[in-house]
């Protein structure tokens, strides 16, 4: 074990500088398992270039590999680009080293004006265990945190959620009733998923091994995001029956190229817990009293109140029409789409400078 260490402390000095990591004031780095845990940790996040991942079967285990094709939940905290490569300052602020683990919190920020204000994106918890035959690799949050949760399987779907939740049998029930109907109606076979719940969503970002970052805090609201490429959902404040986010798990990977697949969530499972016709109601109710709106640039239209994505649910009432006017076969079509410039003018005959008549008209009588 410890000519290995020594080995990799001696070949890896170097990536240590390329990785761009600061210590926080007092994070104490002596002894050899904690100063090879931490070559090994800056190795992996050199290893992020732009949108490139580097070959993670080199830092996970394949047991984690098969679970998740990109076990580290916290790259994406901000967007689809990795967190790791966007320039941001790493300043490690502790390093523990426990019996099974040596762990990092990690904050990445930025300096976000000329005065030299910090600004943070996110504080990370990485932990790295060493292995006398094939090295460190780490260990996944999940693995850690769902050892407190609680999980249910049916069906397809694998429910986990906090030991305090009551679990809702009836919800879950309705849930899998809609993904049999999806199915059936979109020609699919069944996805086993992978359903994270929560009462915030504060909690679900913890589970994931951050301790912040930018989503996190404010007002409660329910929310959801899912995964497509691992077949998971995330979902706060609805319990067992968001199905909003499991569409986009069926379909997006159907028409990876469409502009329109959220508004296919919306159509079938609401947004932020409440249904289209709720979020064109309240969508119509702010354009009555902004008249100056220009919904021929609908796509520049997302916020309008803390409840309500104006441009989702106006991507949702675009897939009610056609699914009105030509069921399933309609949505199918809309679908294969690449822009809305040709869903508005080969789909719904609508030329460009008369998407806000065309809009607001509809907004107004959906409901």
């Amino acid at each position: 074990m410890i000519k290995y260490l020594l080995s990799l402390l001696l070949t890896s000095l170097t990536l240590c500088g390329n990785a761009q990591t600061y210590l926080n004031p007092g994070v104490d780095t002596s002894g050899i398992e904690v100063q090879t845990a931490l070559k090994f940790f800056n190795h992996y996040l050199a290893g992020f270039n732009g949108k490139e991942l580097p070959d993670l079967s080199k830092f996970w285990e394949a047991d984690e590999l098969k679970l998740r094709t990109i076990p580290d939940q916290q790259i994406y905290a901000i967007n689809d680009s990795p967190l790791y490569s966007q320039g941001y300052k790493a300043t490690i602020l502790y390093i523990k080293p426990t019996d099974k683990y040596i762990h990092f919190k990690t904050q990445f920020s930025a300096v976000n004006d000329s005065v030299g204000n910090i600004m943070t994106l996110a504080v990370t918890n990485h932990y790295v265990a060493l292995n006398d035959k094939n090295g460190p690799y780490f260990i996944n949050p999940f693995t850690i945190n769902l050892g407190s949760w609680q999980s249910k399987h049916l069906r397809n779907v694998t429910f986990f959620y906090p030991t305090q939740h009551k679990f809702n049998a009836r919800k879950a029930d309705s849930l899998i009733q809609q993904i049999v109907k999806l199915e059936k109606n979109w020609n699919l076979k069944p996805i086993d998923i992978l359903y994270y719940l929560a009462n915030t969503w504060d909690e679900l970002q913890k589970l994931k091994g951050f301790d912040f970052a930018l989503s996190m805090g404010n007002r409660e609201k329910p929310s959801g995001i899912s995964d497509d490429k691992d077949n998971q959902v995330f979902c706060a404040g609805l319990g067992e029956n968001y199905f909003h986010e499991v569409v986009h798990v069926y379909l997006n990977r159907l028409y990876p190229k469409s502009p329109i697949r959220e508004g296919l969530a919306v159509f079938y499972g609401g947004s932020m817990g409440h249904s289209i016709d709720w979020q064109l109601k309240r969508v119509n109710a702010y354009l009555e009293k902004h008249p100056e709106a220009d919904l021929n640039n609908f796509e520049d239209f997302w916020y309008s109140d803390l409840y309500t994505n104006p441009g989702s649910a106006i991507r949702g009432l675009i897939c009610s029409i056609v699914y009105k006017k030509d069921g399933i076969m309609g949505l199918k079509r809309l679908m294969s789409y690449t822009s809305m410039k040709d869903i508005f003018k080969l789909e719904l005959k609508v030329e460009d400078g008369q998407w806000n008549s065309y809009l607001r008209k509809h907004i107004k009588g959906h409901y």
